[in-house]
């Protein structure tokens, strides 16, 4: 899961470094300092997970907000899931499970 919400948070960003032909240095360049200056953002998303065979799984939506340094909230509304992180635990709450896991950022 923690897979998946990191390749869409880089494809939410990778928008803005997308490059025209022949501009990557000045693109890489600009891309490093709007990470360096954001400190905090929102963004709704829509996720659809593909099987091996092409097939996609009904989209997952949410809510996902950042804050520098290391605190970031991930909220799917089906199925019901809040991931929150604070740069040195990671929370995962199900409501379906009614269940908490707690994780070391670093694990």
């Amino acid at each position: 899961m923690m897979k998946n919400s990191l390749l869409v948070c880089a494809l939410f960003i990778l928008p803005v470094a997308t490059p025209a032909f022949g501009q990557t240095n000045d693109a890489i360049g600009q891309f490093r300092r709007f990470v360096q200056s954001t400190q905090s953002a929102r963004a709704d998303f829509t996720q659809t997970v593909t099987d091996a065979k092409g097939k996609a799984a009904t989209p997952s939506k949410g809510v996902l907000q950042f804050q520098r340094p290391g605190k970031f909230r991930w909220v799917y509304e089906k199925p019901a899931q809040v991931i929150v992180g604070d740069g040195k635990s990671v929370w995962l709450f199900d409501q379906d499970l009614n269940q908490v896991t707690i994780r070391k950022l670093d694990a």
